[in-house]
């Protein structure tokens, strides 16, 4: 029996591949908008899918451990929401007073010396935190006719509300069945193709998973120390910043930077001194070096190949293209993409080996 030689299947292989992408493409130009809840609701899955399976092997039926995931999302998500928002609202809108408060200096000192050394007009920064002062206890009366809009805009208010059910319903049933949709996936795949397939799936949820939840729990754990060092030195906005810190640390260093400046300014606002400054700046250097030598390590490890660049320029690209869809899958589609090109030199470049002849 002849044996399919490796050299002839590859133009076959890439015209598969190249047939997949671009009824992917079709599907997200066409379809971008109802494709987005079925997105978001399977990376929910995705992100909840481990919890679950640990129930599982407690014992637990794959339903009762979907409900209980979803108890537990709803009951944290509620928490949080009542009690970390109020709080950070308040500390907002104490910074744009102390803001507001150092416009006579920005206006006489700082915004003349700008304009003259760098010939940058700034001026709209003055007014925009001078009404942003005078509109902050009358966000009510400000939101009051976008609510109203909302609810006069009946196609925008029955699709938001039908996205707000569909969402929780799909992720329901795709965290159910996810193990079983796993399991089937393969069959959808032609044989000789199977094995491939599977390696590279394999291997993007290895990616996507060192990402995704090994982000989000830097993210944490560095919002967790950033507002816990401030609040010791005694920085009255310490959740917000830290807050805001450990959002922008997706990005490495820029959540040290941009909770370094904001941190440092509102120290100074609220007359911390040289004193202030360097307890923020010692914050803000253990928080970096938690980062890169015990949170990265433990919750990511060398598990992604990800760089940086390549998740903002996907976010982007994706945004551009497909609007929130392609937000959304814009990283699964980087990391698959990123395997896909990987495999596929490999497989172009790999050397077929002659048969051996058989001994004698």
């Amino acid at each position: 029996m002849a044996t399919p030689n490796p050299m002839s299947s590859r133009p076959q292989f890439l015209w598969s591949l190249g047939l997949a992408v671009g009824i992917i493409v079709l599907l997200l130009h066409f379809l971008g908008n109802i494709l987005a809840p079925f997105a978001l609701a399977a990376l929910l899955a995705f992100l909840a899918n481990p919890a679950v399976d640990w129930m599982c092997r407690h014992h637990f039926p794959r339903t009762v451990a979907t409900i209980l995931s979803f108890l537990a999302i709803f009951l944290v998500g509620t928490g949080l929401v009542l009690l970390v928002v109020p709080i950070i609202e308040q500390e907002g809108i104490e910074l744009a007073h102390a803001l507001a408060n150092y416009l006579p200096l920005w206006n006489t000192t700082a915004m003349p010396w700008i304009r003259t050394h760098l010939g940058i007009d700034v001026s709209s920064f003055s007014h925009l935190i001078l009404s942003l002062r005078l509109h902050l206890h009358s966000l009510p009366r400000l939101t009051g006719p976008l609510f109203d809009w909302i609810s006069r805009s009946g196609v925008f208010l029955a699709g938001l509300l039908f996205d707000l059910i569909l969402v929780p319903i799909v992720t329901f049933y795709l965290l159910r069945d996810w193990n079983r949709l796993l399991s089937k996936a393969p069959e959808l795949v032609p044989p000789s193709y199977r094995q491939r397939s599977i390696e590279i799936a394999q291997e993007v949820n290895h990616v996507l998973s060192a990402f995704f939840r090994g982000q989000i729990l830097v993210m944490v754990a560095l919002a967790i120390t950033y507002t816990l060092g401030l609040a010791i030195v005694g920085l009255h906005v310490a959740l917000l910043v830290g807050c805001f810190a450990g959002l922008m640390s997706f990005v490495p260093y820029l959540g040290f930077f941009s909770g370094l400046l904001v941190a440092g300014i509102a120290m100074v606002i609220q007359g911390g001194g040289g004193i202030g400054l360097l307890a923020v700046l010692a914050i803000f250097a253990v928080g970096e070096c938690l980062e890169s030598f015990v949170y990265i390590p433990w919750f990511i490890g060398g598990r992604t190949h990800l760089h940086p660049v390549t998740v903002i320029f996907a976010i982007l690209a994706g945004g551009a293209l497909f609007g929130f869809v392609g937000v959304l899958l814009a990283v699964p589609v980087a990391a698959v993409s990123q395997v896909v090109l990987r495999m596929v030199l490999s497989h172009l470049y790999r050397t077929p080996t002659s048969p051996r002849a058989p001994s004698s």
